[in-house]
């Protein structure tokens, strides 16, 4: 049985996992919250139970969702339990420790409840307000005011005044009271209802605006990934372009080995010097890694100040809110308290208005007992003139006259008296009648001021109206602020990743220039300094000598000159670095201008060359014109060449780069050569100490130098 419940679990929840069979969600047409919670009541028996297929089962049936269960709390404030009841703490209670459901602790409650009330058989009507007097006396002394009050008196009015001021009073109370419990369970229901209504709109803003954020982050990720595709292609591109160059200048050097092998001699030189320039380029290389860590550093700086000022603006924009929510809070309880007041007095004035409703009343039924009277009266008048005629009759036929007469006189005496009190109740009649007729000014006043309060209630309901569309609208418009600096957040992210990127970018383009110097340097050997064209007089004959000048102590300066004005930080260096780190803009800028400065750099370079090989020119020419010794050693022509350069152009290359001094003539050949003509080295303090075994060397001379020659060439150096 297990076994089989087991299958059926899985194979109902596997269609919904794999995406074939979506739930179908009972939409209740009512769309209430009644639903909701009469099934979160089944869903929270059946967990506390333990039924779980029958839970797995009813979730989807039900189309509910787990966050959307409603809680105790939820479902005791829409039952409309006061949490200040007995029955309240004990259902809250009871699920806490005893670990029942909710639907349980309800229905154990609503039994001890109807078990616990009293029964009653029968019921008896009583009023709520006592007895208005107890005692005979007071009995007694009330009924003389009642019969008192058919004759117009004042103290009529003012035993009236007194009763209706108690009545009222007492009334005001018995209202005050309800409608202070009416207000409190309307609000309970009302913040009930708002909270329900703001927990389901938030959790749909929610979903929205994750749906929202997983379109754009997968609009961005699609295109990164068009992007990677791209630089990738270009890539492939740019190293096929390269390849096809590598291949045509191998074939190259393969037709310039033979030539190459027969140089094998100034190779091991310029290895030497390589060497030397390989050592610079290595600390080069390290300024521009300190450089590009230092750019680095300098963008994280930047992005801590960012993410500094982003925090304090949210605090400062909370700081704010939380001041408003609390003024507005404020100013909803004042003008409530207002509406409050406001309320009371209208409904004072509305108990004066029916309380002169009822005196009219009373005055209506006064002049209706009246006219009664009035007409009783004519009776009564009727019949004692009747009986006057009678009487009259009577008198013809008896003979006692005079006792006839008296009694004539006394129903004379009481026919005036009655029409005298006739004409007082026609004309108290009359007057009531004006009463009634005319309202009194009590009443307009009462009524002109139950128009001005019901205006003014209209005018503050507005006023409240406005009020809470502009403070709805604010809240849309911080709302969309908030959203705005989110987007501007994740824009300032993206940036940083992009100049990351670029960074990477730069180290991978410094890497290539450095490979293709390299490159360079072994692919396109140098020219000689004296070129094979420079001659010797050899018995009067001009015969070319095999001499050798290397250029790469001219060309190797200018080569560290283009590397620093790529690396090395210039005056104003530091503005440059920050100014590049704030935006990719700056950082195209950057590599436009150091593109630029090496081009410039590269211009210098040969205009020096063209000027330097003007200047060998001119010295051969004076050799030639001079005839110098036959046999001139390189060596001594190699020094010249170096000493004949401008002093200006060698005091730059010092102060661009010291170390680029060491170039071949520095190396121990050329300082013993020199040594050996007794010239002084023109560049003073090398930085390669002289080898001390290293044998003399005669710089790539066969023949040996007589006496004469080296006074003559020393001549000519002084010169």
């Amino acid at each position: 049985q297990t076994q089989l419940r087991k299958q059926l679990i899985q194979d109902l929840m596997h269609p919904i996992l794999s995406g074939e069979l979506q739930p179908q969600t009972v939409t209740s047409e009512d769309g209430s919250l009644l639903v909701t919670a009469s099934n979160s009541l089944v869903a929270d028996h059946l967990q506390r139970c333990g039924y779980e297929y029958s839970l797995s089962v009813f979730f989807p049936e039900s189309g509910l969702e787990k966050r959307k269960l409603l809680s105790v709390q939820d479902l005791l404030q829409l039952m409309r339990i006061n949490p200040k009841s007995s029955f309240y703490k004990s259902l809250t209670s009871g699920t806490q420790k005893k670990n029942k459901g909710f639907l349980m602790q309800i229905l154990t409650g609503l039994t001890e409840h109807h078990l616990s009330k009293e029964g009653h058989d029968t019921e008896t009507q009583t009023a709520s307000v006592p007895a208005y007097r107890e005692s005979l006396a007071e009995k007694l002394q009330l009924i003389d005011e009642q019969f008192a009050g058919s004759y117009p008196q004042h103290h009529k009015y003012e035993s009236l005044e007194v009763k209706l001021h108690e009545y009222r009073k007492e009334v005001e109370k018995q209202l005050q009271a309800e409608m202070s419990q009416k207000l409190e369970h309307f609000k309970e229901v009302e913040i009930a209802k708002i909270k329900m209504e703001e927990k389901a709109q938030t959790q749909k803003e929610i979903s929205e605006l994750r749906y929202e954020l997983e379109r754009a982050h997968q609009a961005k990720a699609e295109a990164l990934i068009s992007r990677e595709k791209n630089a990738i292609e270009r890539l492939q591109k740019q190293q096929e372009i390269e390849a096809k160059e590598v291949y045509a200048q191998r074939q190259s050097l393969l037709k310039d080995i033979e030539v190459l092998r027969t140089r094998e001699a100034e190779l091991k030189q310029r290895i030497e010097a390589f060497e030397i320039t390989q050592k610079l380029q290595e600390d080069k290389n390290k300024t521009i890694d300190d450089a590009l860590r230092r750019r680095e550093v300098a963008v994280k700086n930047i992005e801590e100040t960012y993410d500094q000022k982003l925090k304090a603006e949210l605090l400062k924009y909370q700081l704010e809110l939380k001041e408003e929510y609390i003024a507005r809070t404020n100013k909803v309880t004042e003008e409530e308290k207002k509406n409050k007041e406001k309320a009371m007095l209208l409904h004072e004035e509305a108990v004066a208005v029916n309380s002169k409703k009822e005196e009219l009343k009373q005055a209506m039924s006064r002049t209706k007992e009246l006219e009664l009277d009035l007409e009783s009266v004519k009776a009564q008048v009727l019949l004692v003139n009747k009986q006057n005629q009678l009487l009259t009759e009577k008198l013809k036929e008896v003979s006692d006259y005079p006792l006839l007469k008296e009694e004539k006189l006394e129903l004379q005496v009481q026919n005036k008296l009655l029409r005298q009190q006739l004409d007082e109740t026609r004309t108290e009649n009359q007057h009531l009648r004006d009463k009634l007729s005319q309202p009194s000014a009590e009443h307009l006043a009462c009524q002109a001021e139950l128009r001005r309060a019901e205006h003014s209630r209209r005018m503050a309901m507005e006023e409240f109206e406005s009020r809470k569309q502009f403070l709805e609208k604010q809240l849309q418009s911080e709302v969309e602020r908030s959203a705005q600096l989110k987007t501007q957040l994740l824009d300032s992210e993206a940036t940083v990743r992009k100049l990351n990127v670029q960074v990477g970018e730069l180290k991978l383009q410094v890497k290539q220039t450095q490979a293709a110097l390299e490159n360079e340097v072994y692919r396109h050997p140098k020219p000689s300094l004296v070129d094979r064209s420079v001659i010797d007089l050899v018995g009067g004959r001009i015969v070319p000598h095999d001499i050798y000048v290397d250029s790469a102590f001219l060309r190797g300066p200018t080569t560290g000159d283009v590397l620093k004005g790529s690396t090395v930080p210039r005056p104003g260096s530091r503005q440059e670095l920050q100014t590049r780190s704030a935006s990719p803009d700056s950082d195209l800028e950057y590599v436009a201008q150091t593109r630029a400065r090496i081009k410039e750099l590269e211009k210098e370079a040969e205009r020096l060359e063209e000027a330097y090989r003007n200047y060998q020119h001119r010295v051969m020419q004076d050799a030639v014109a001079s005839r110098t010794p036959r046999k001139l050693q390189s060596p001594l022509l190699l020094q010249c060449a170096v000493s004949s350069v401008p002093l200006t152009t060698q005091h730059e290359l010092v102060e661009d780069n010291p170390s680029s001094l060491r170039s071949p003539l520095s190396s121990p050949r050329g300082e013993k050569c020199a040594g050996r003509n007794g010239q002084p080295n023109a560049f003073p303090k090398p930085s390669t100490p002289p080898h001390k075994g290293a044998p003399p060397s005669r710089c790539l001379s066969s023949t040996p130098v007589s006496k004469s020659e080296r006074v003559l060439s020393n001549k000519k150096l002084s010169d």
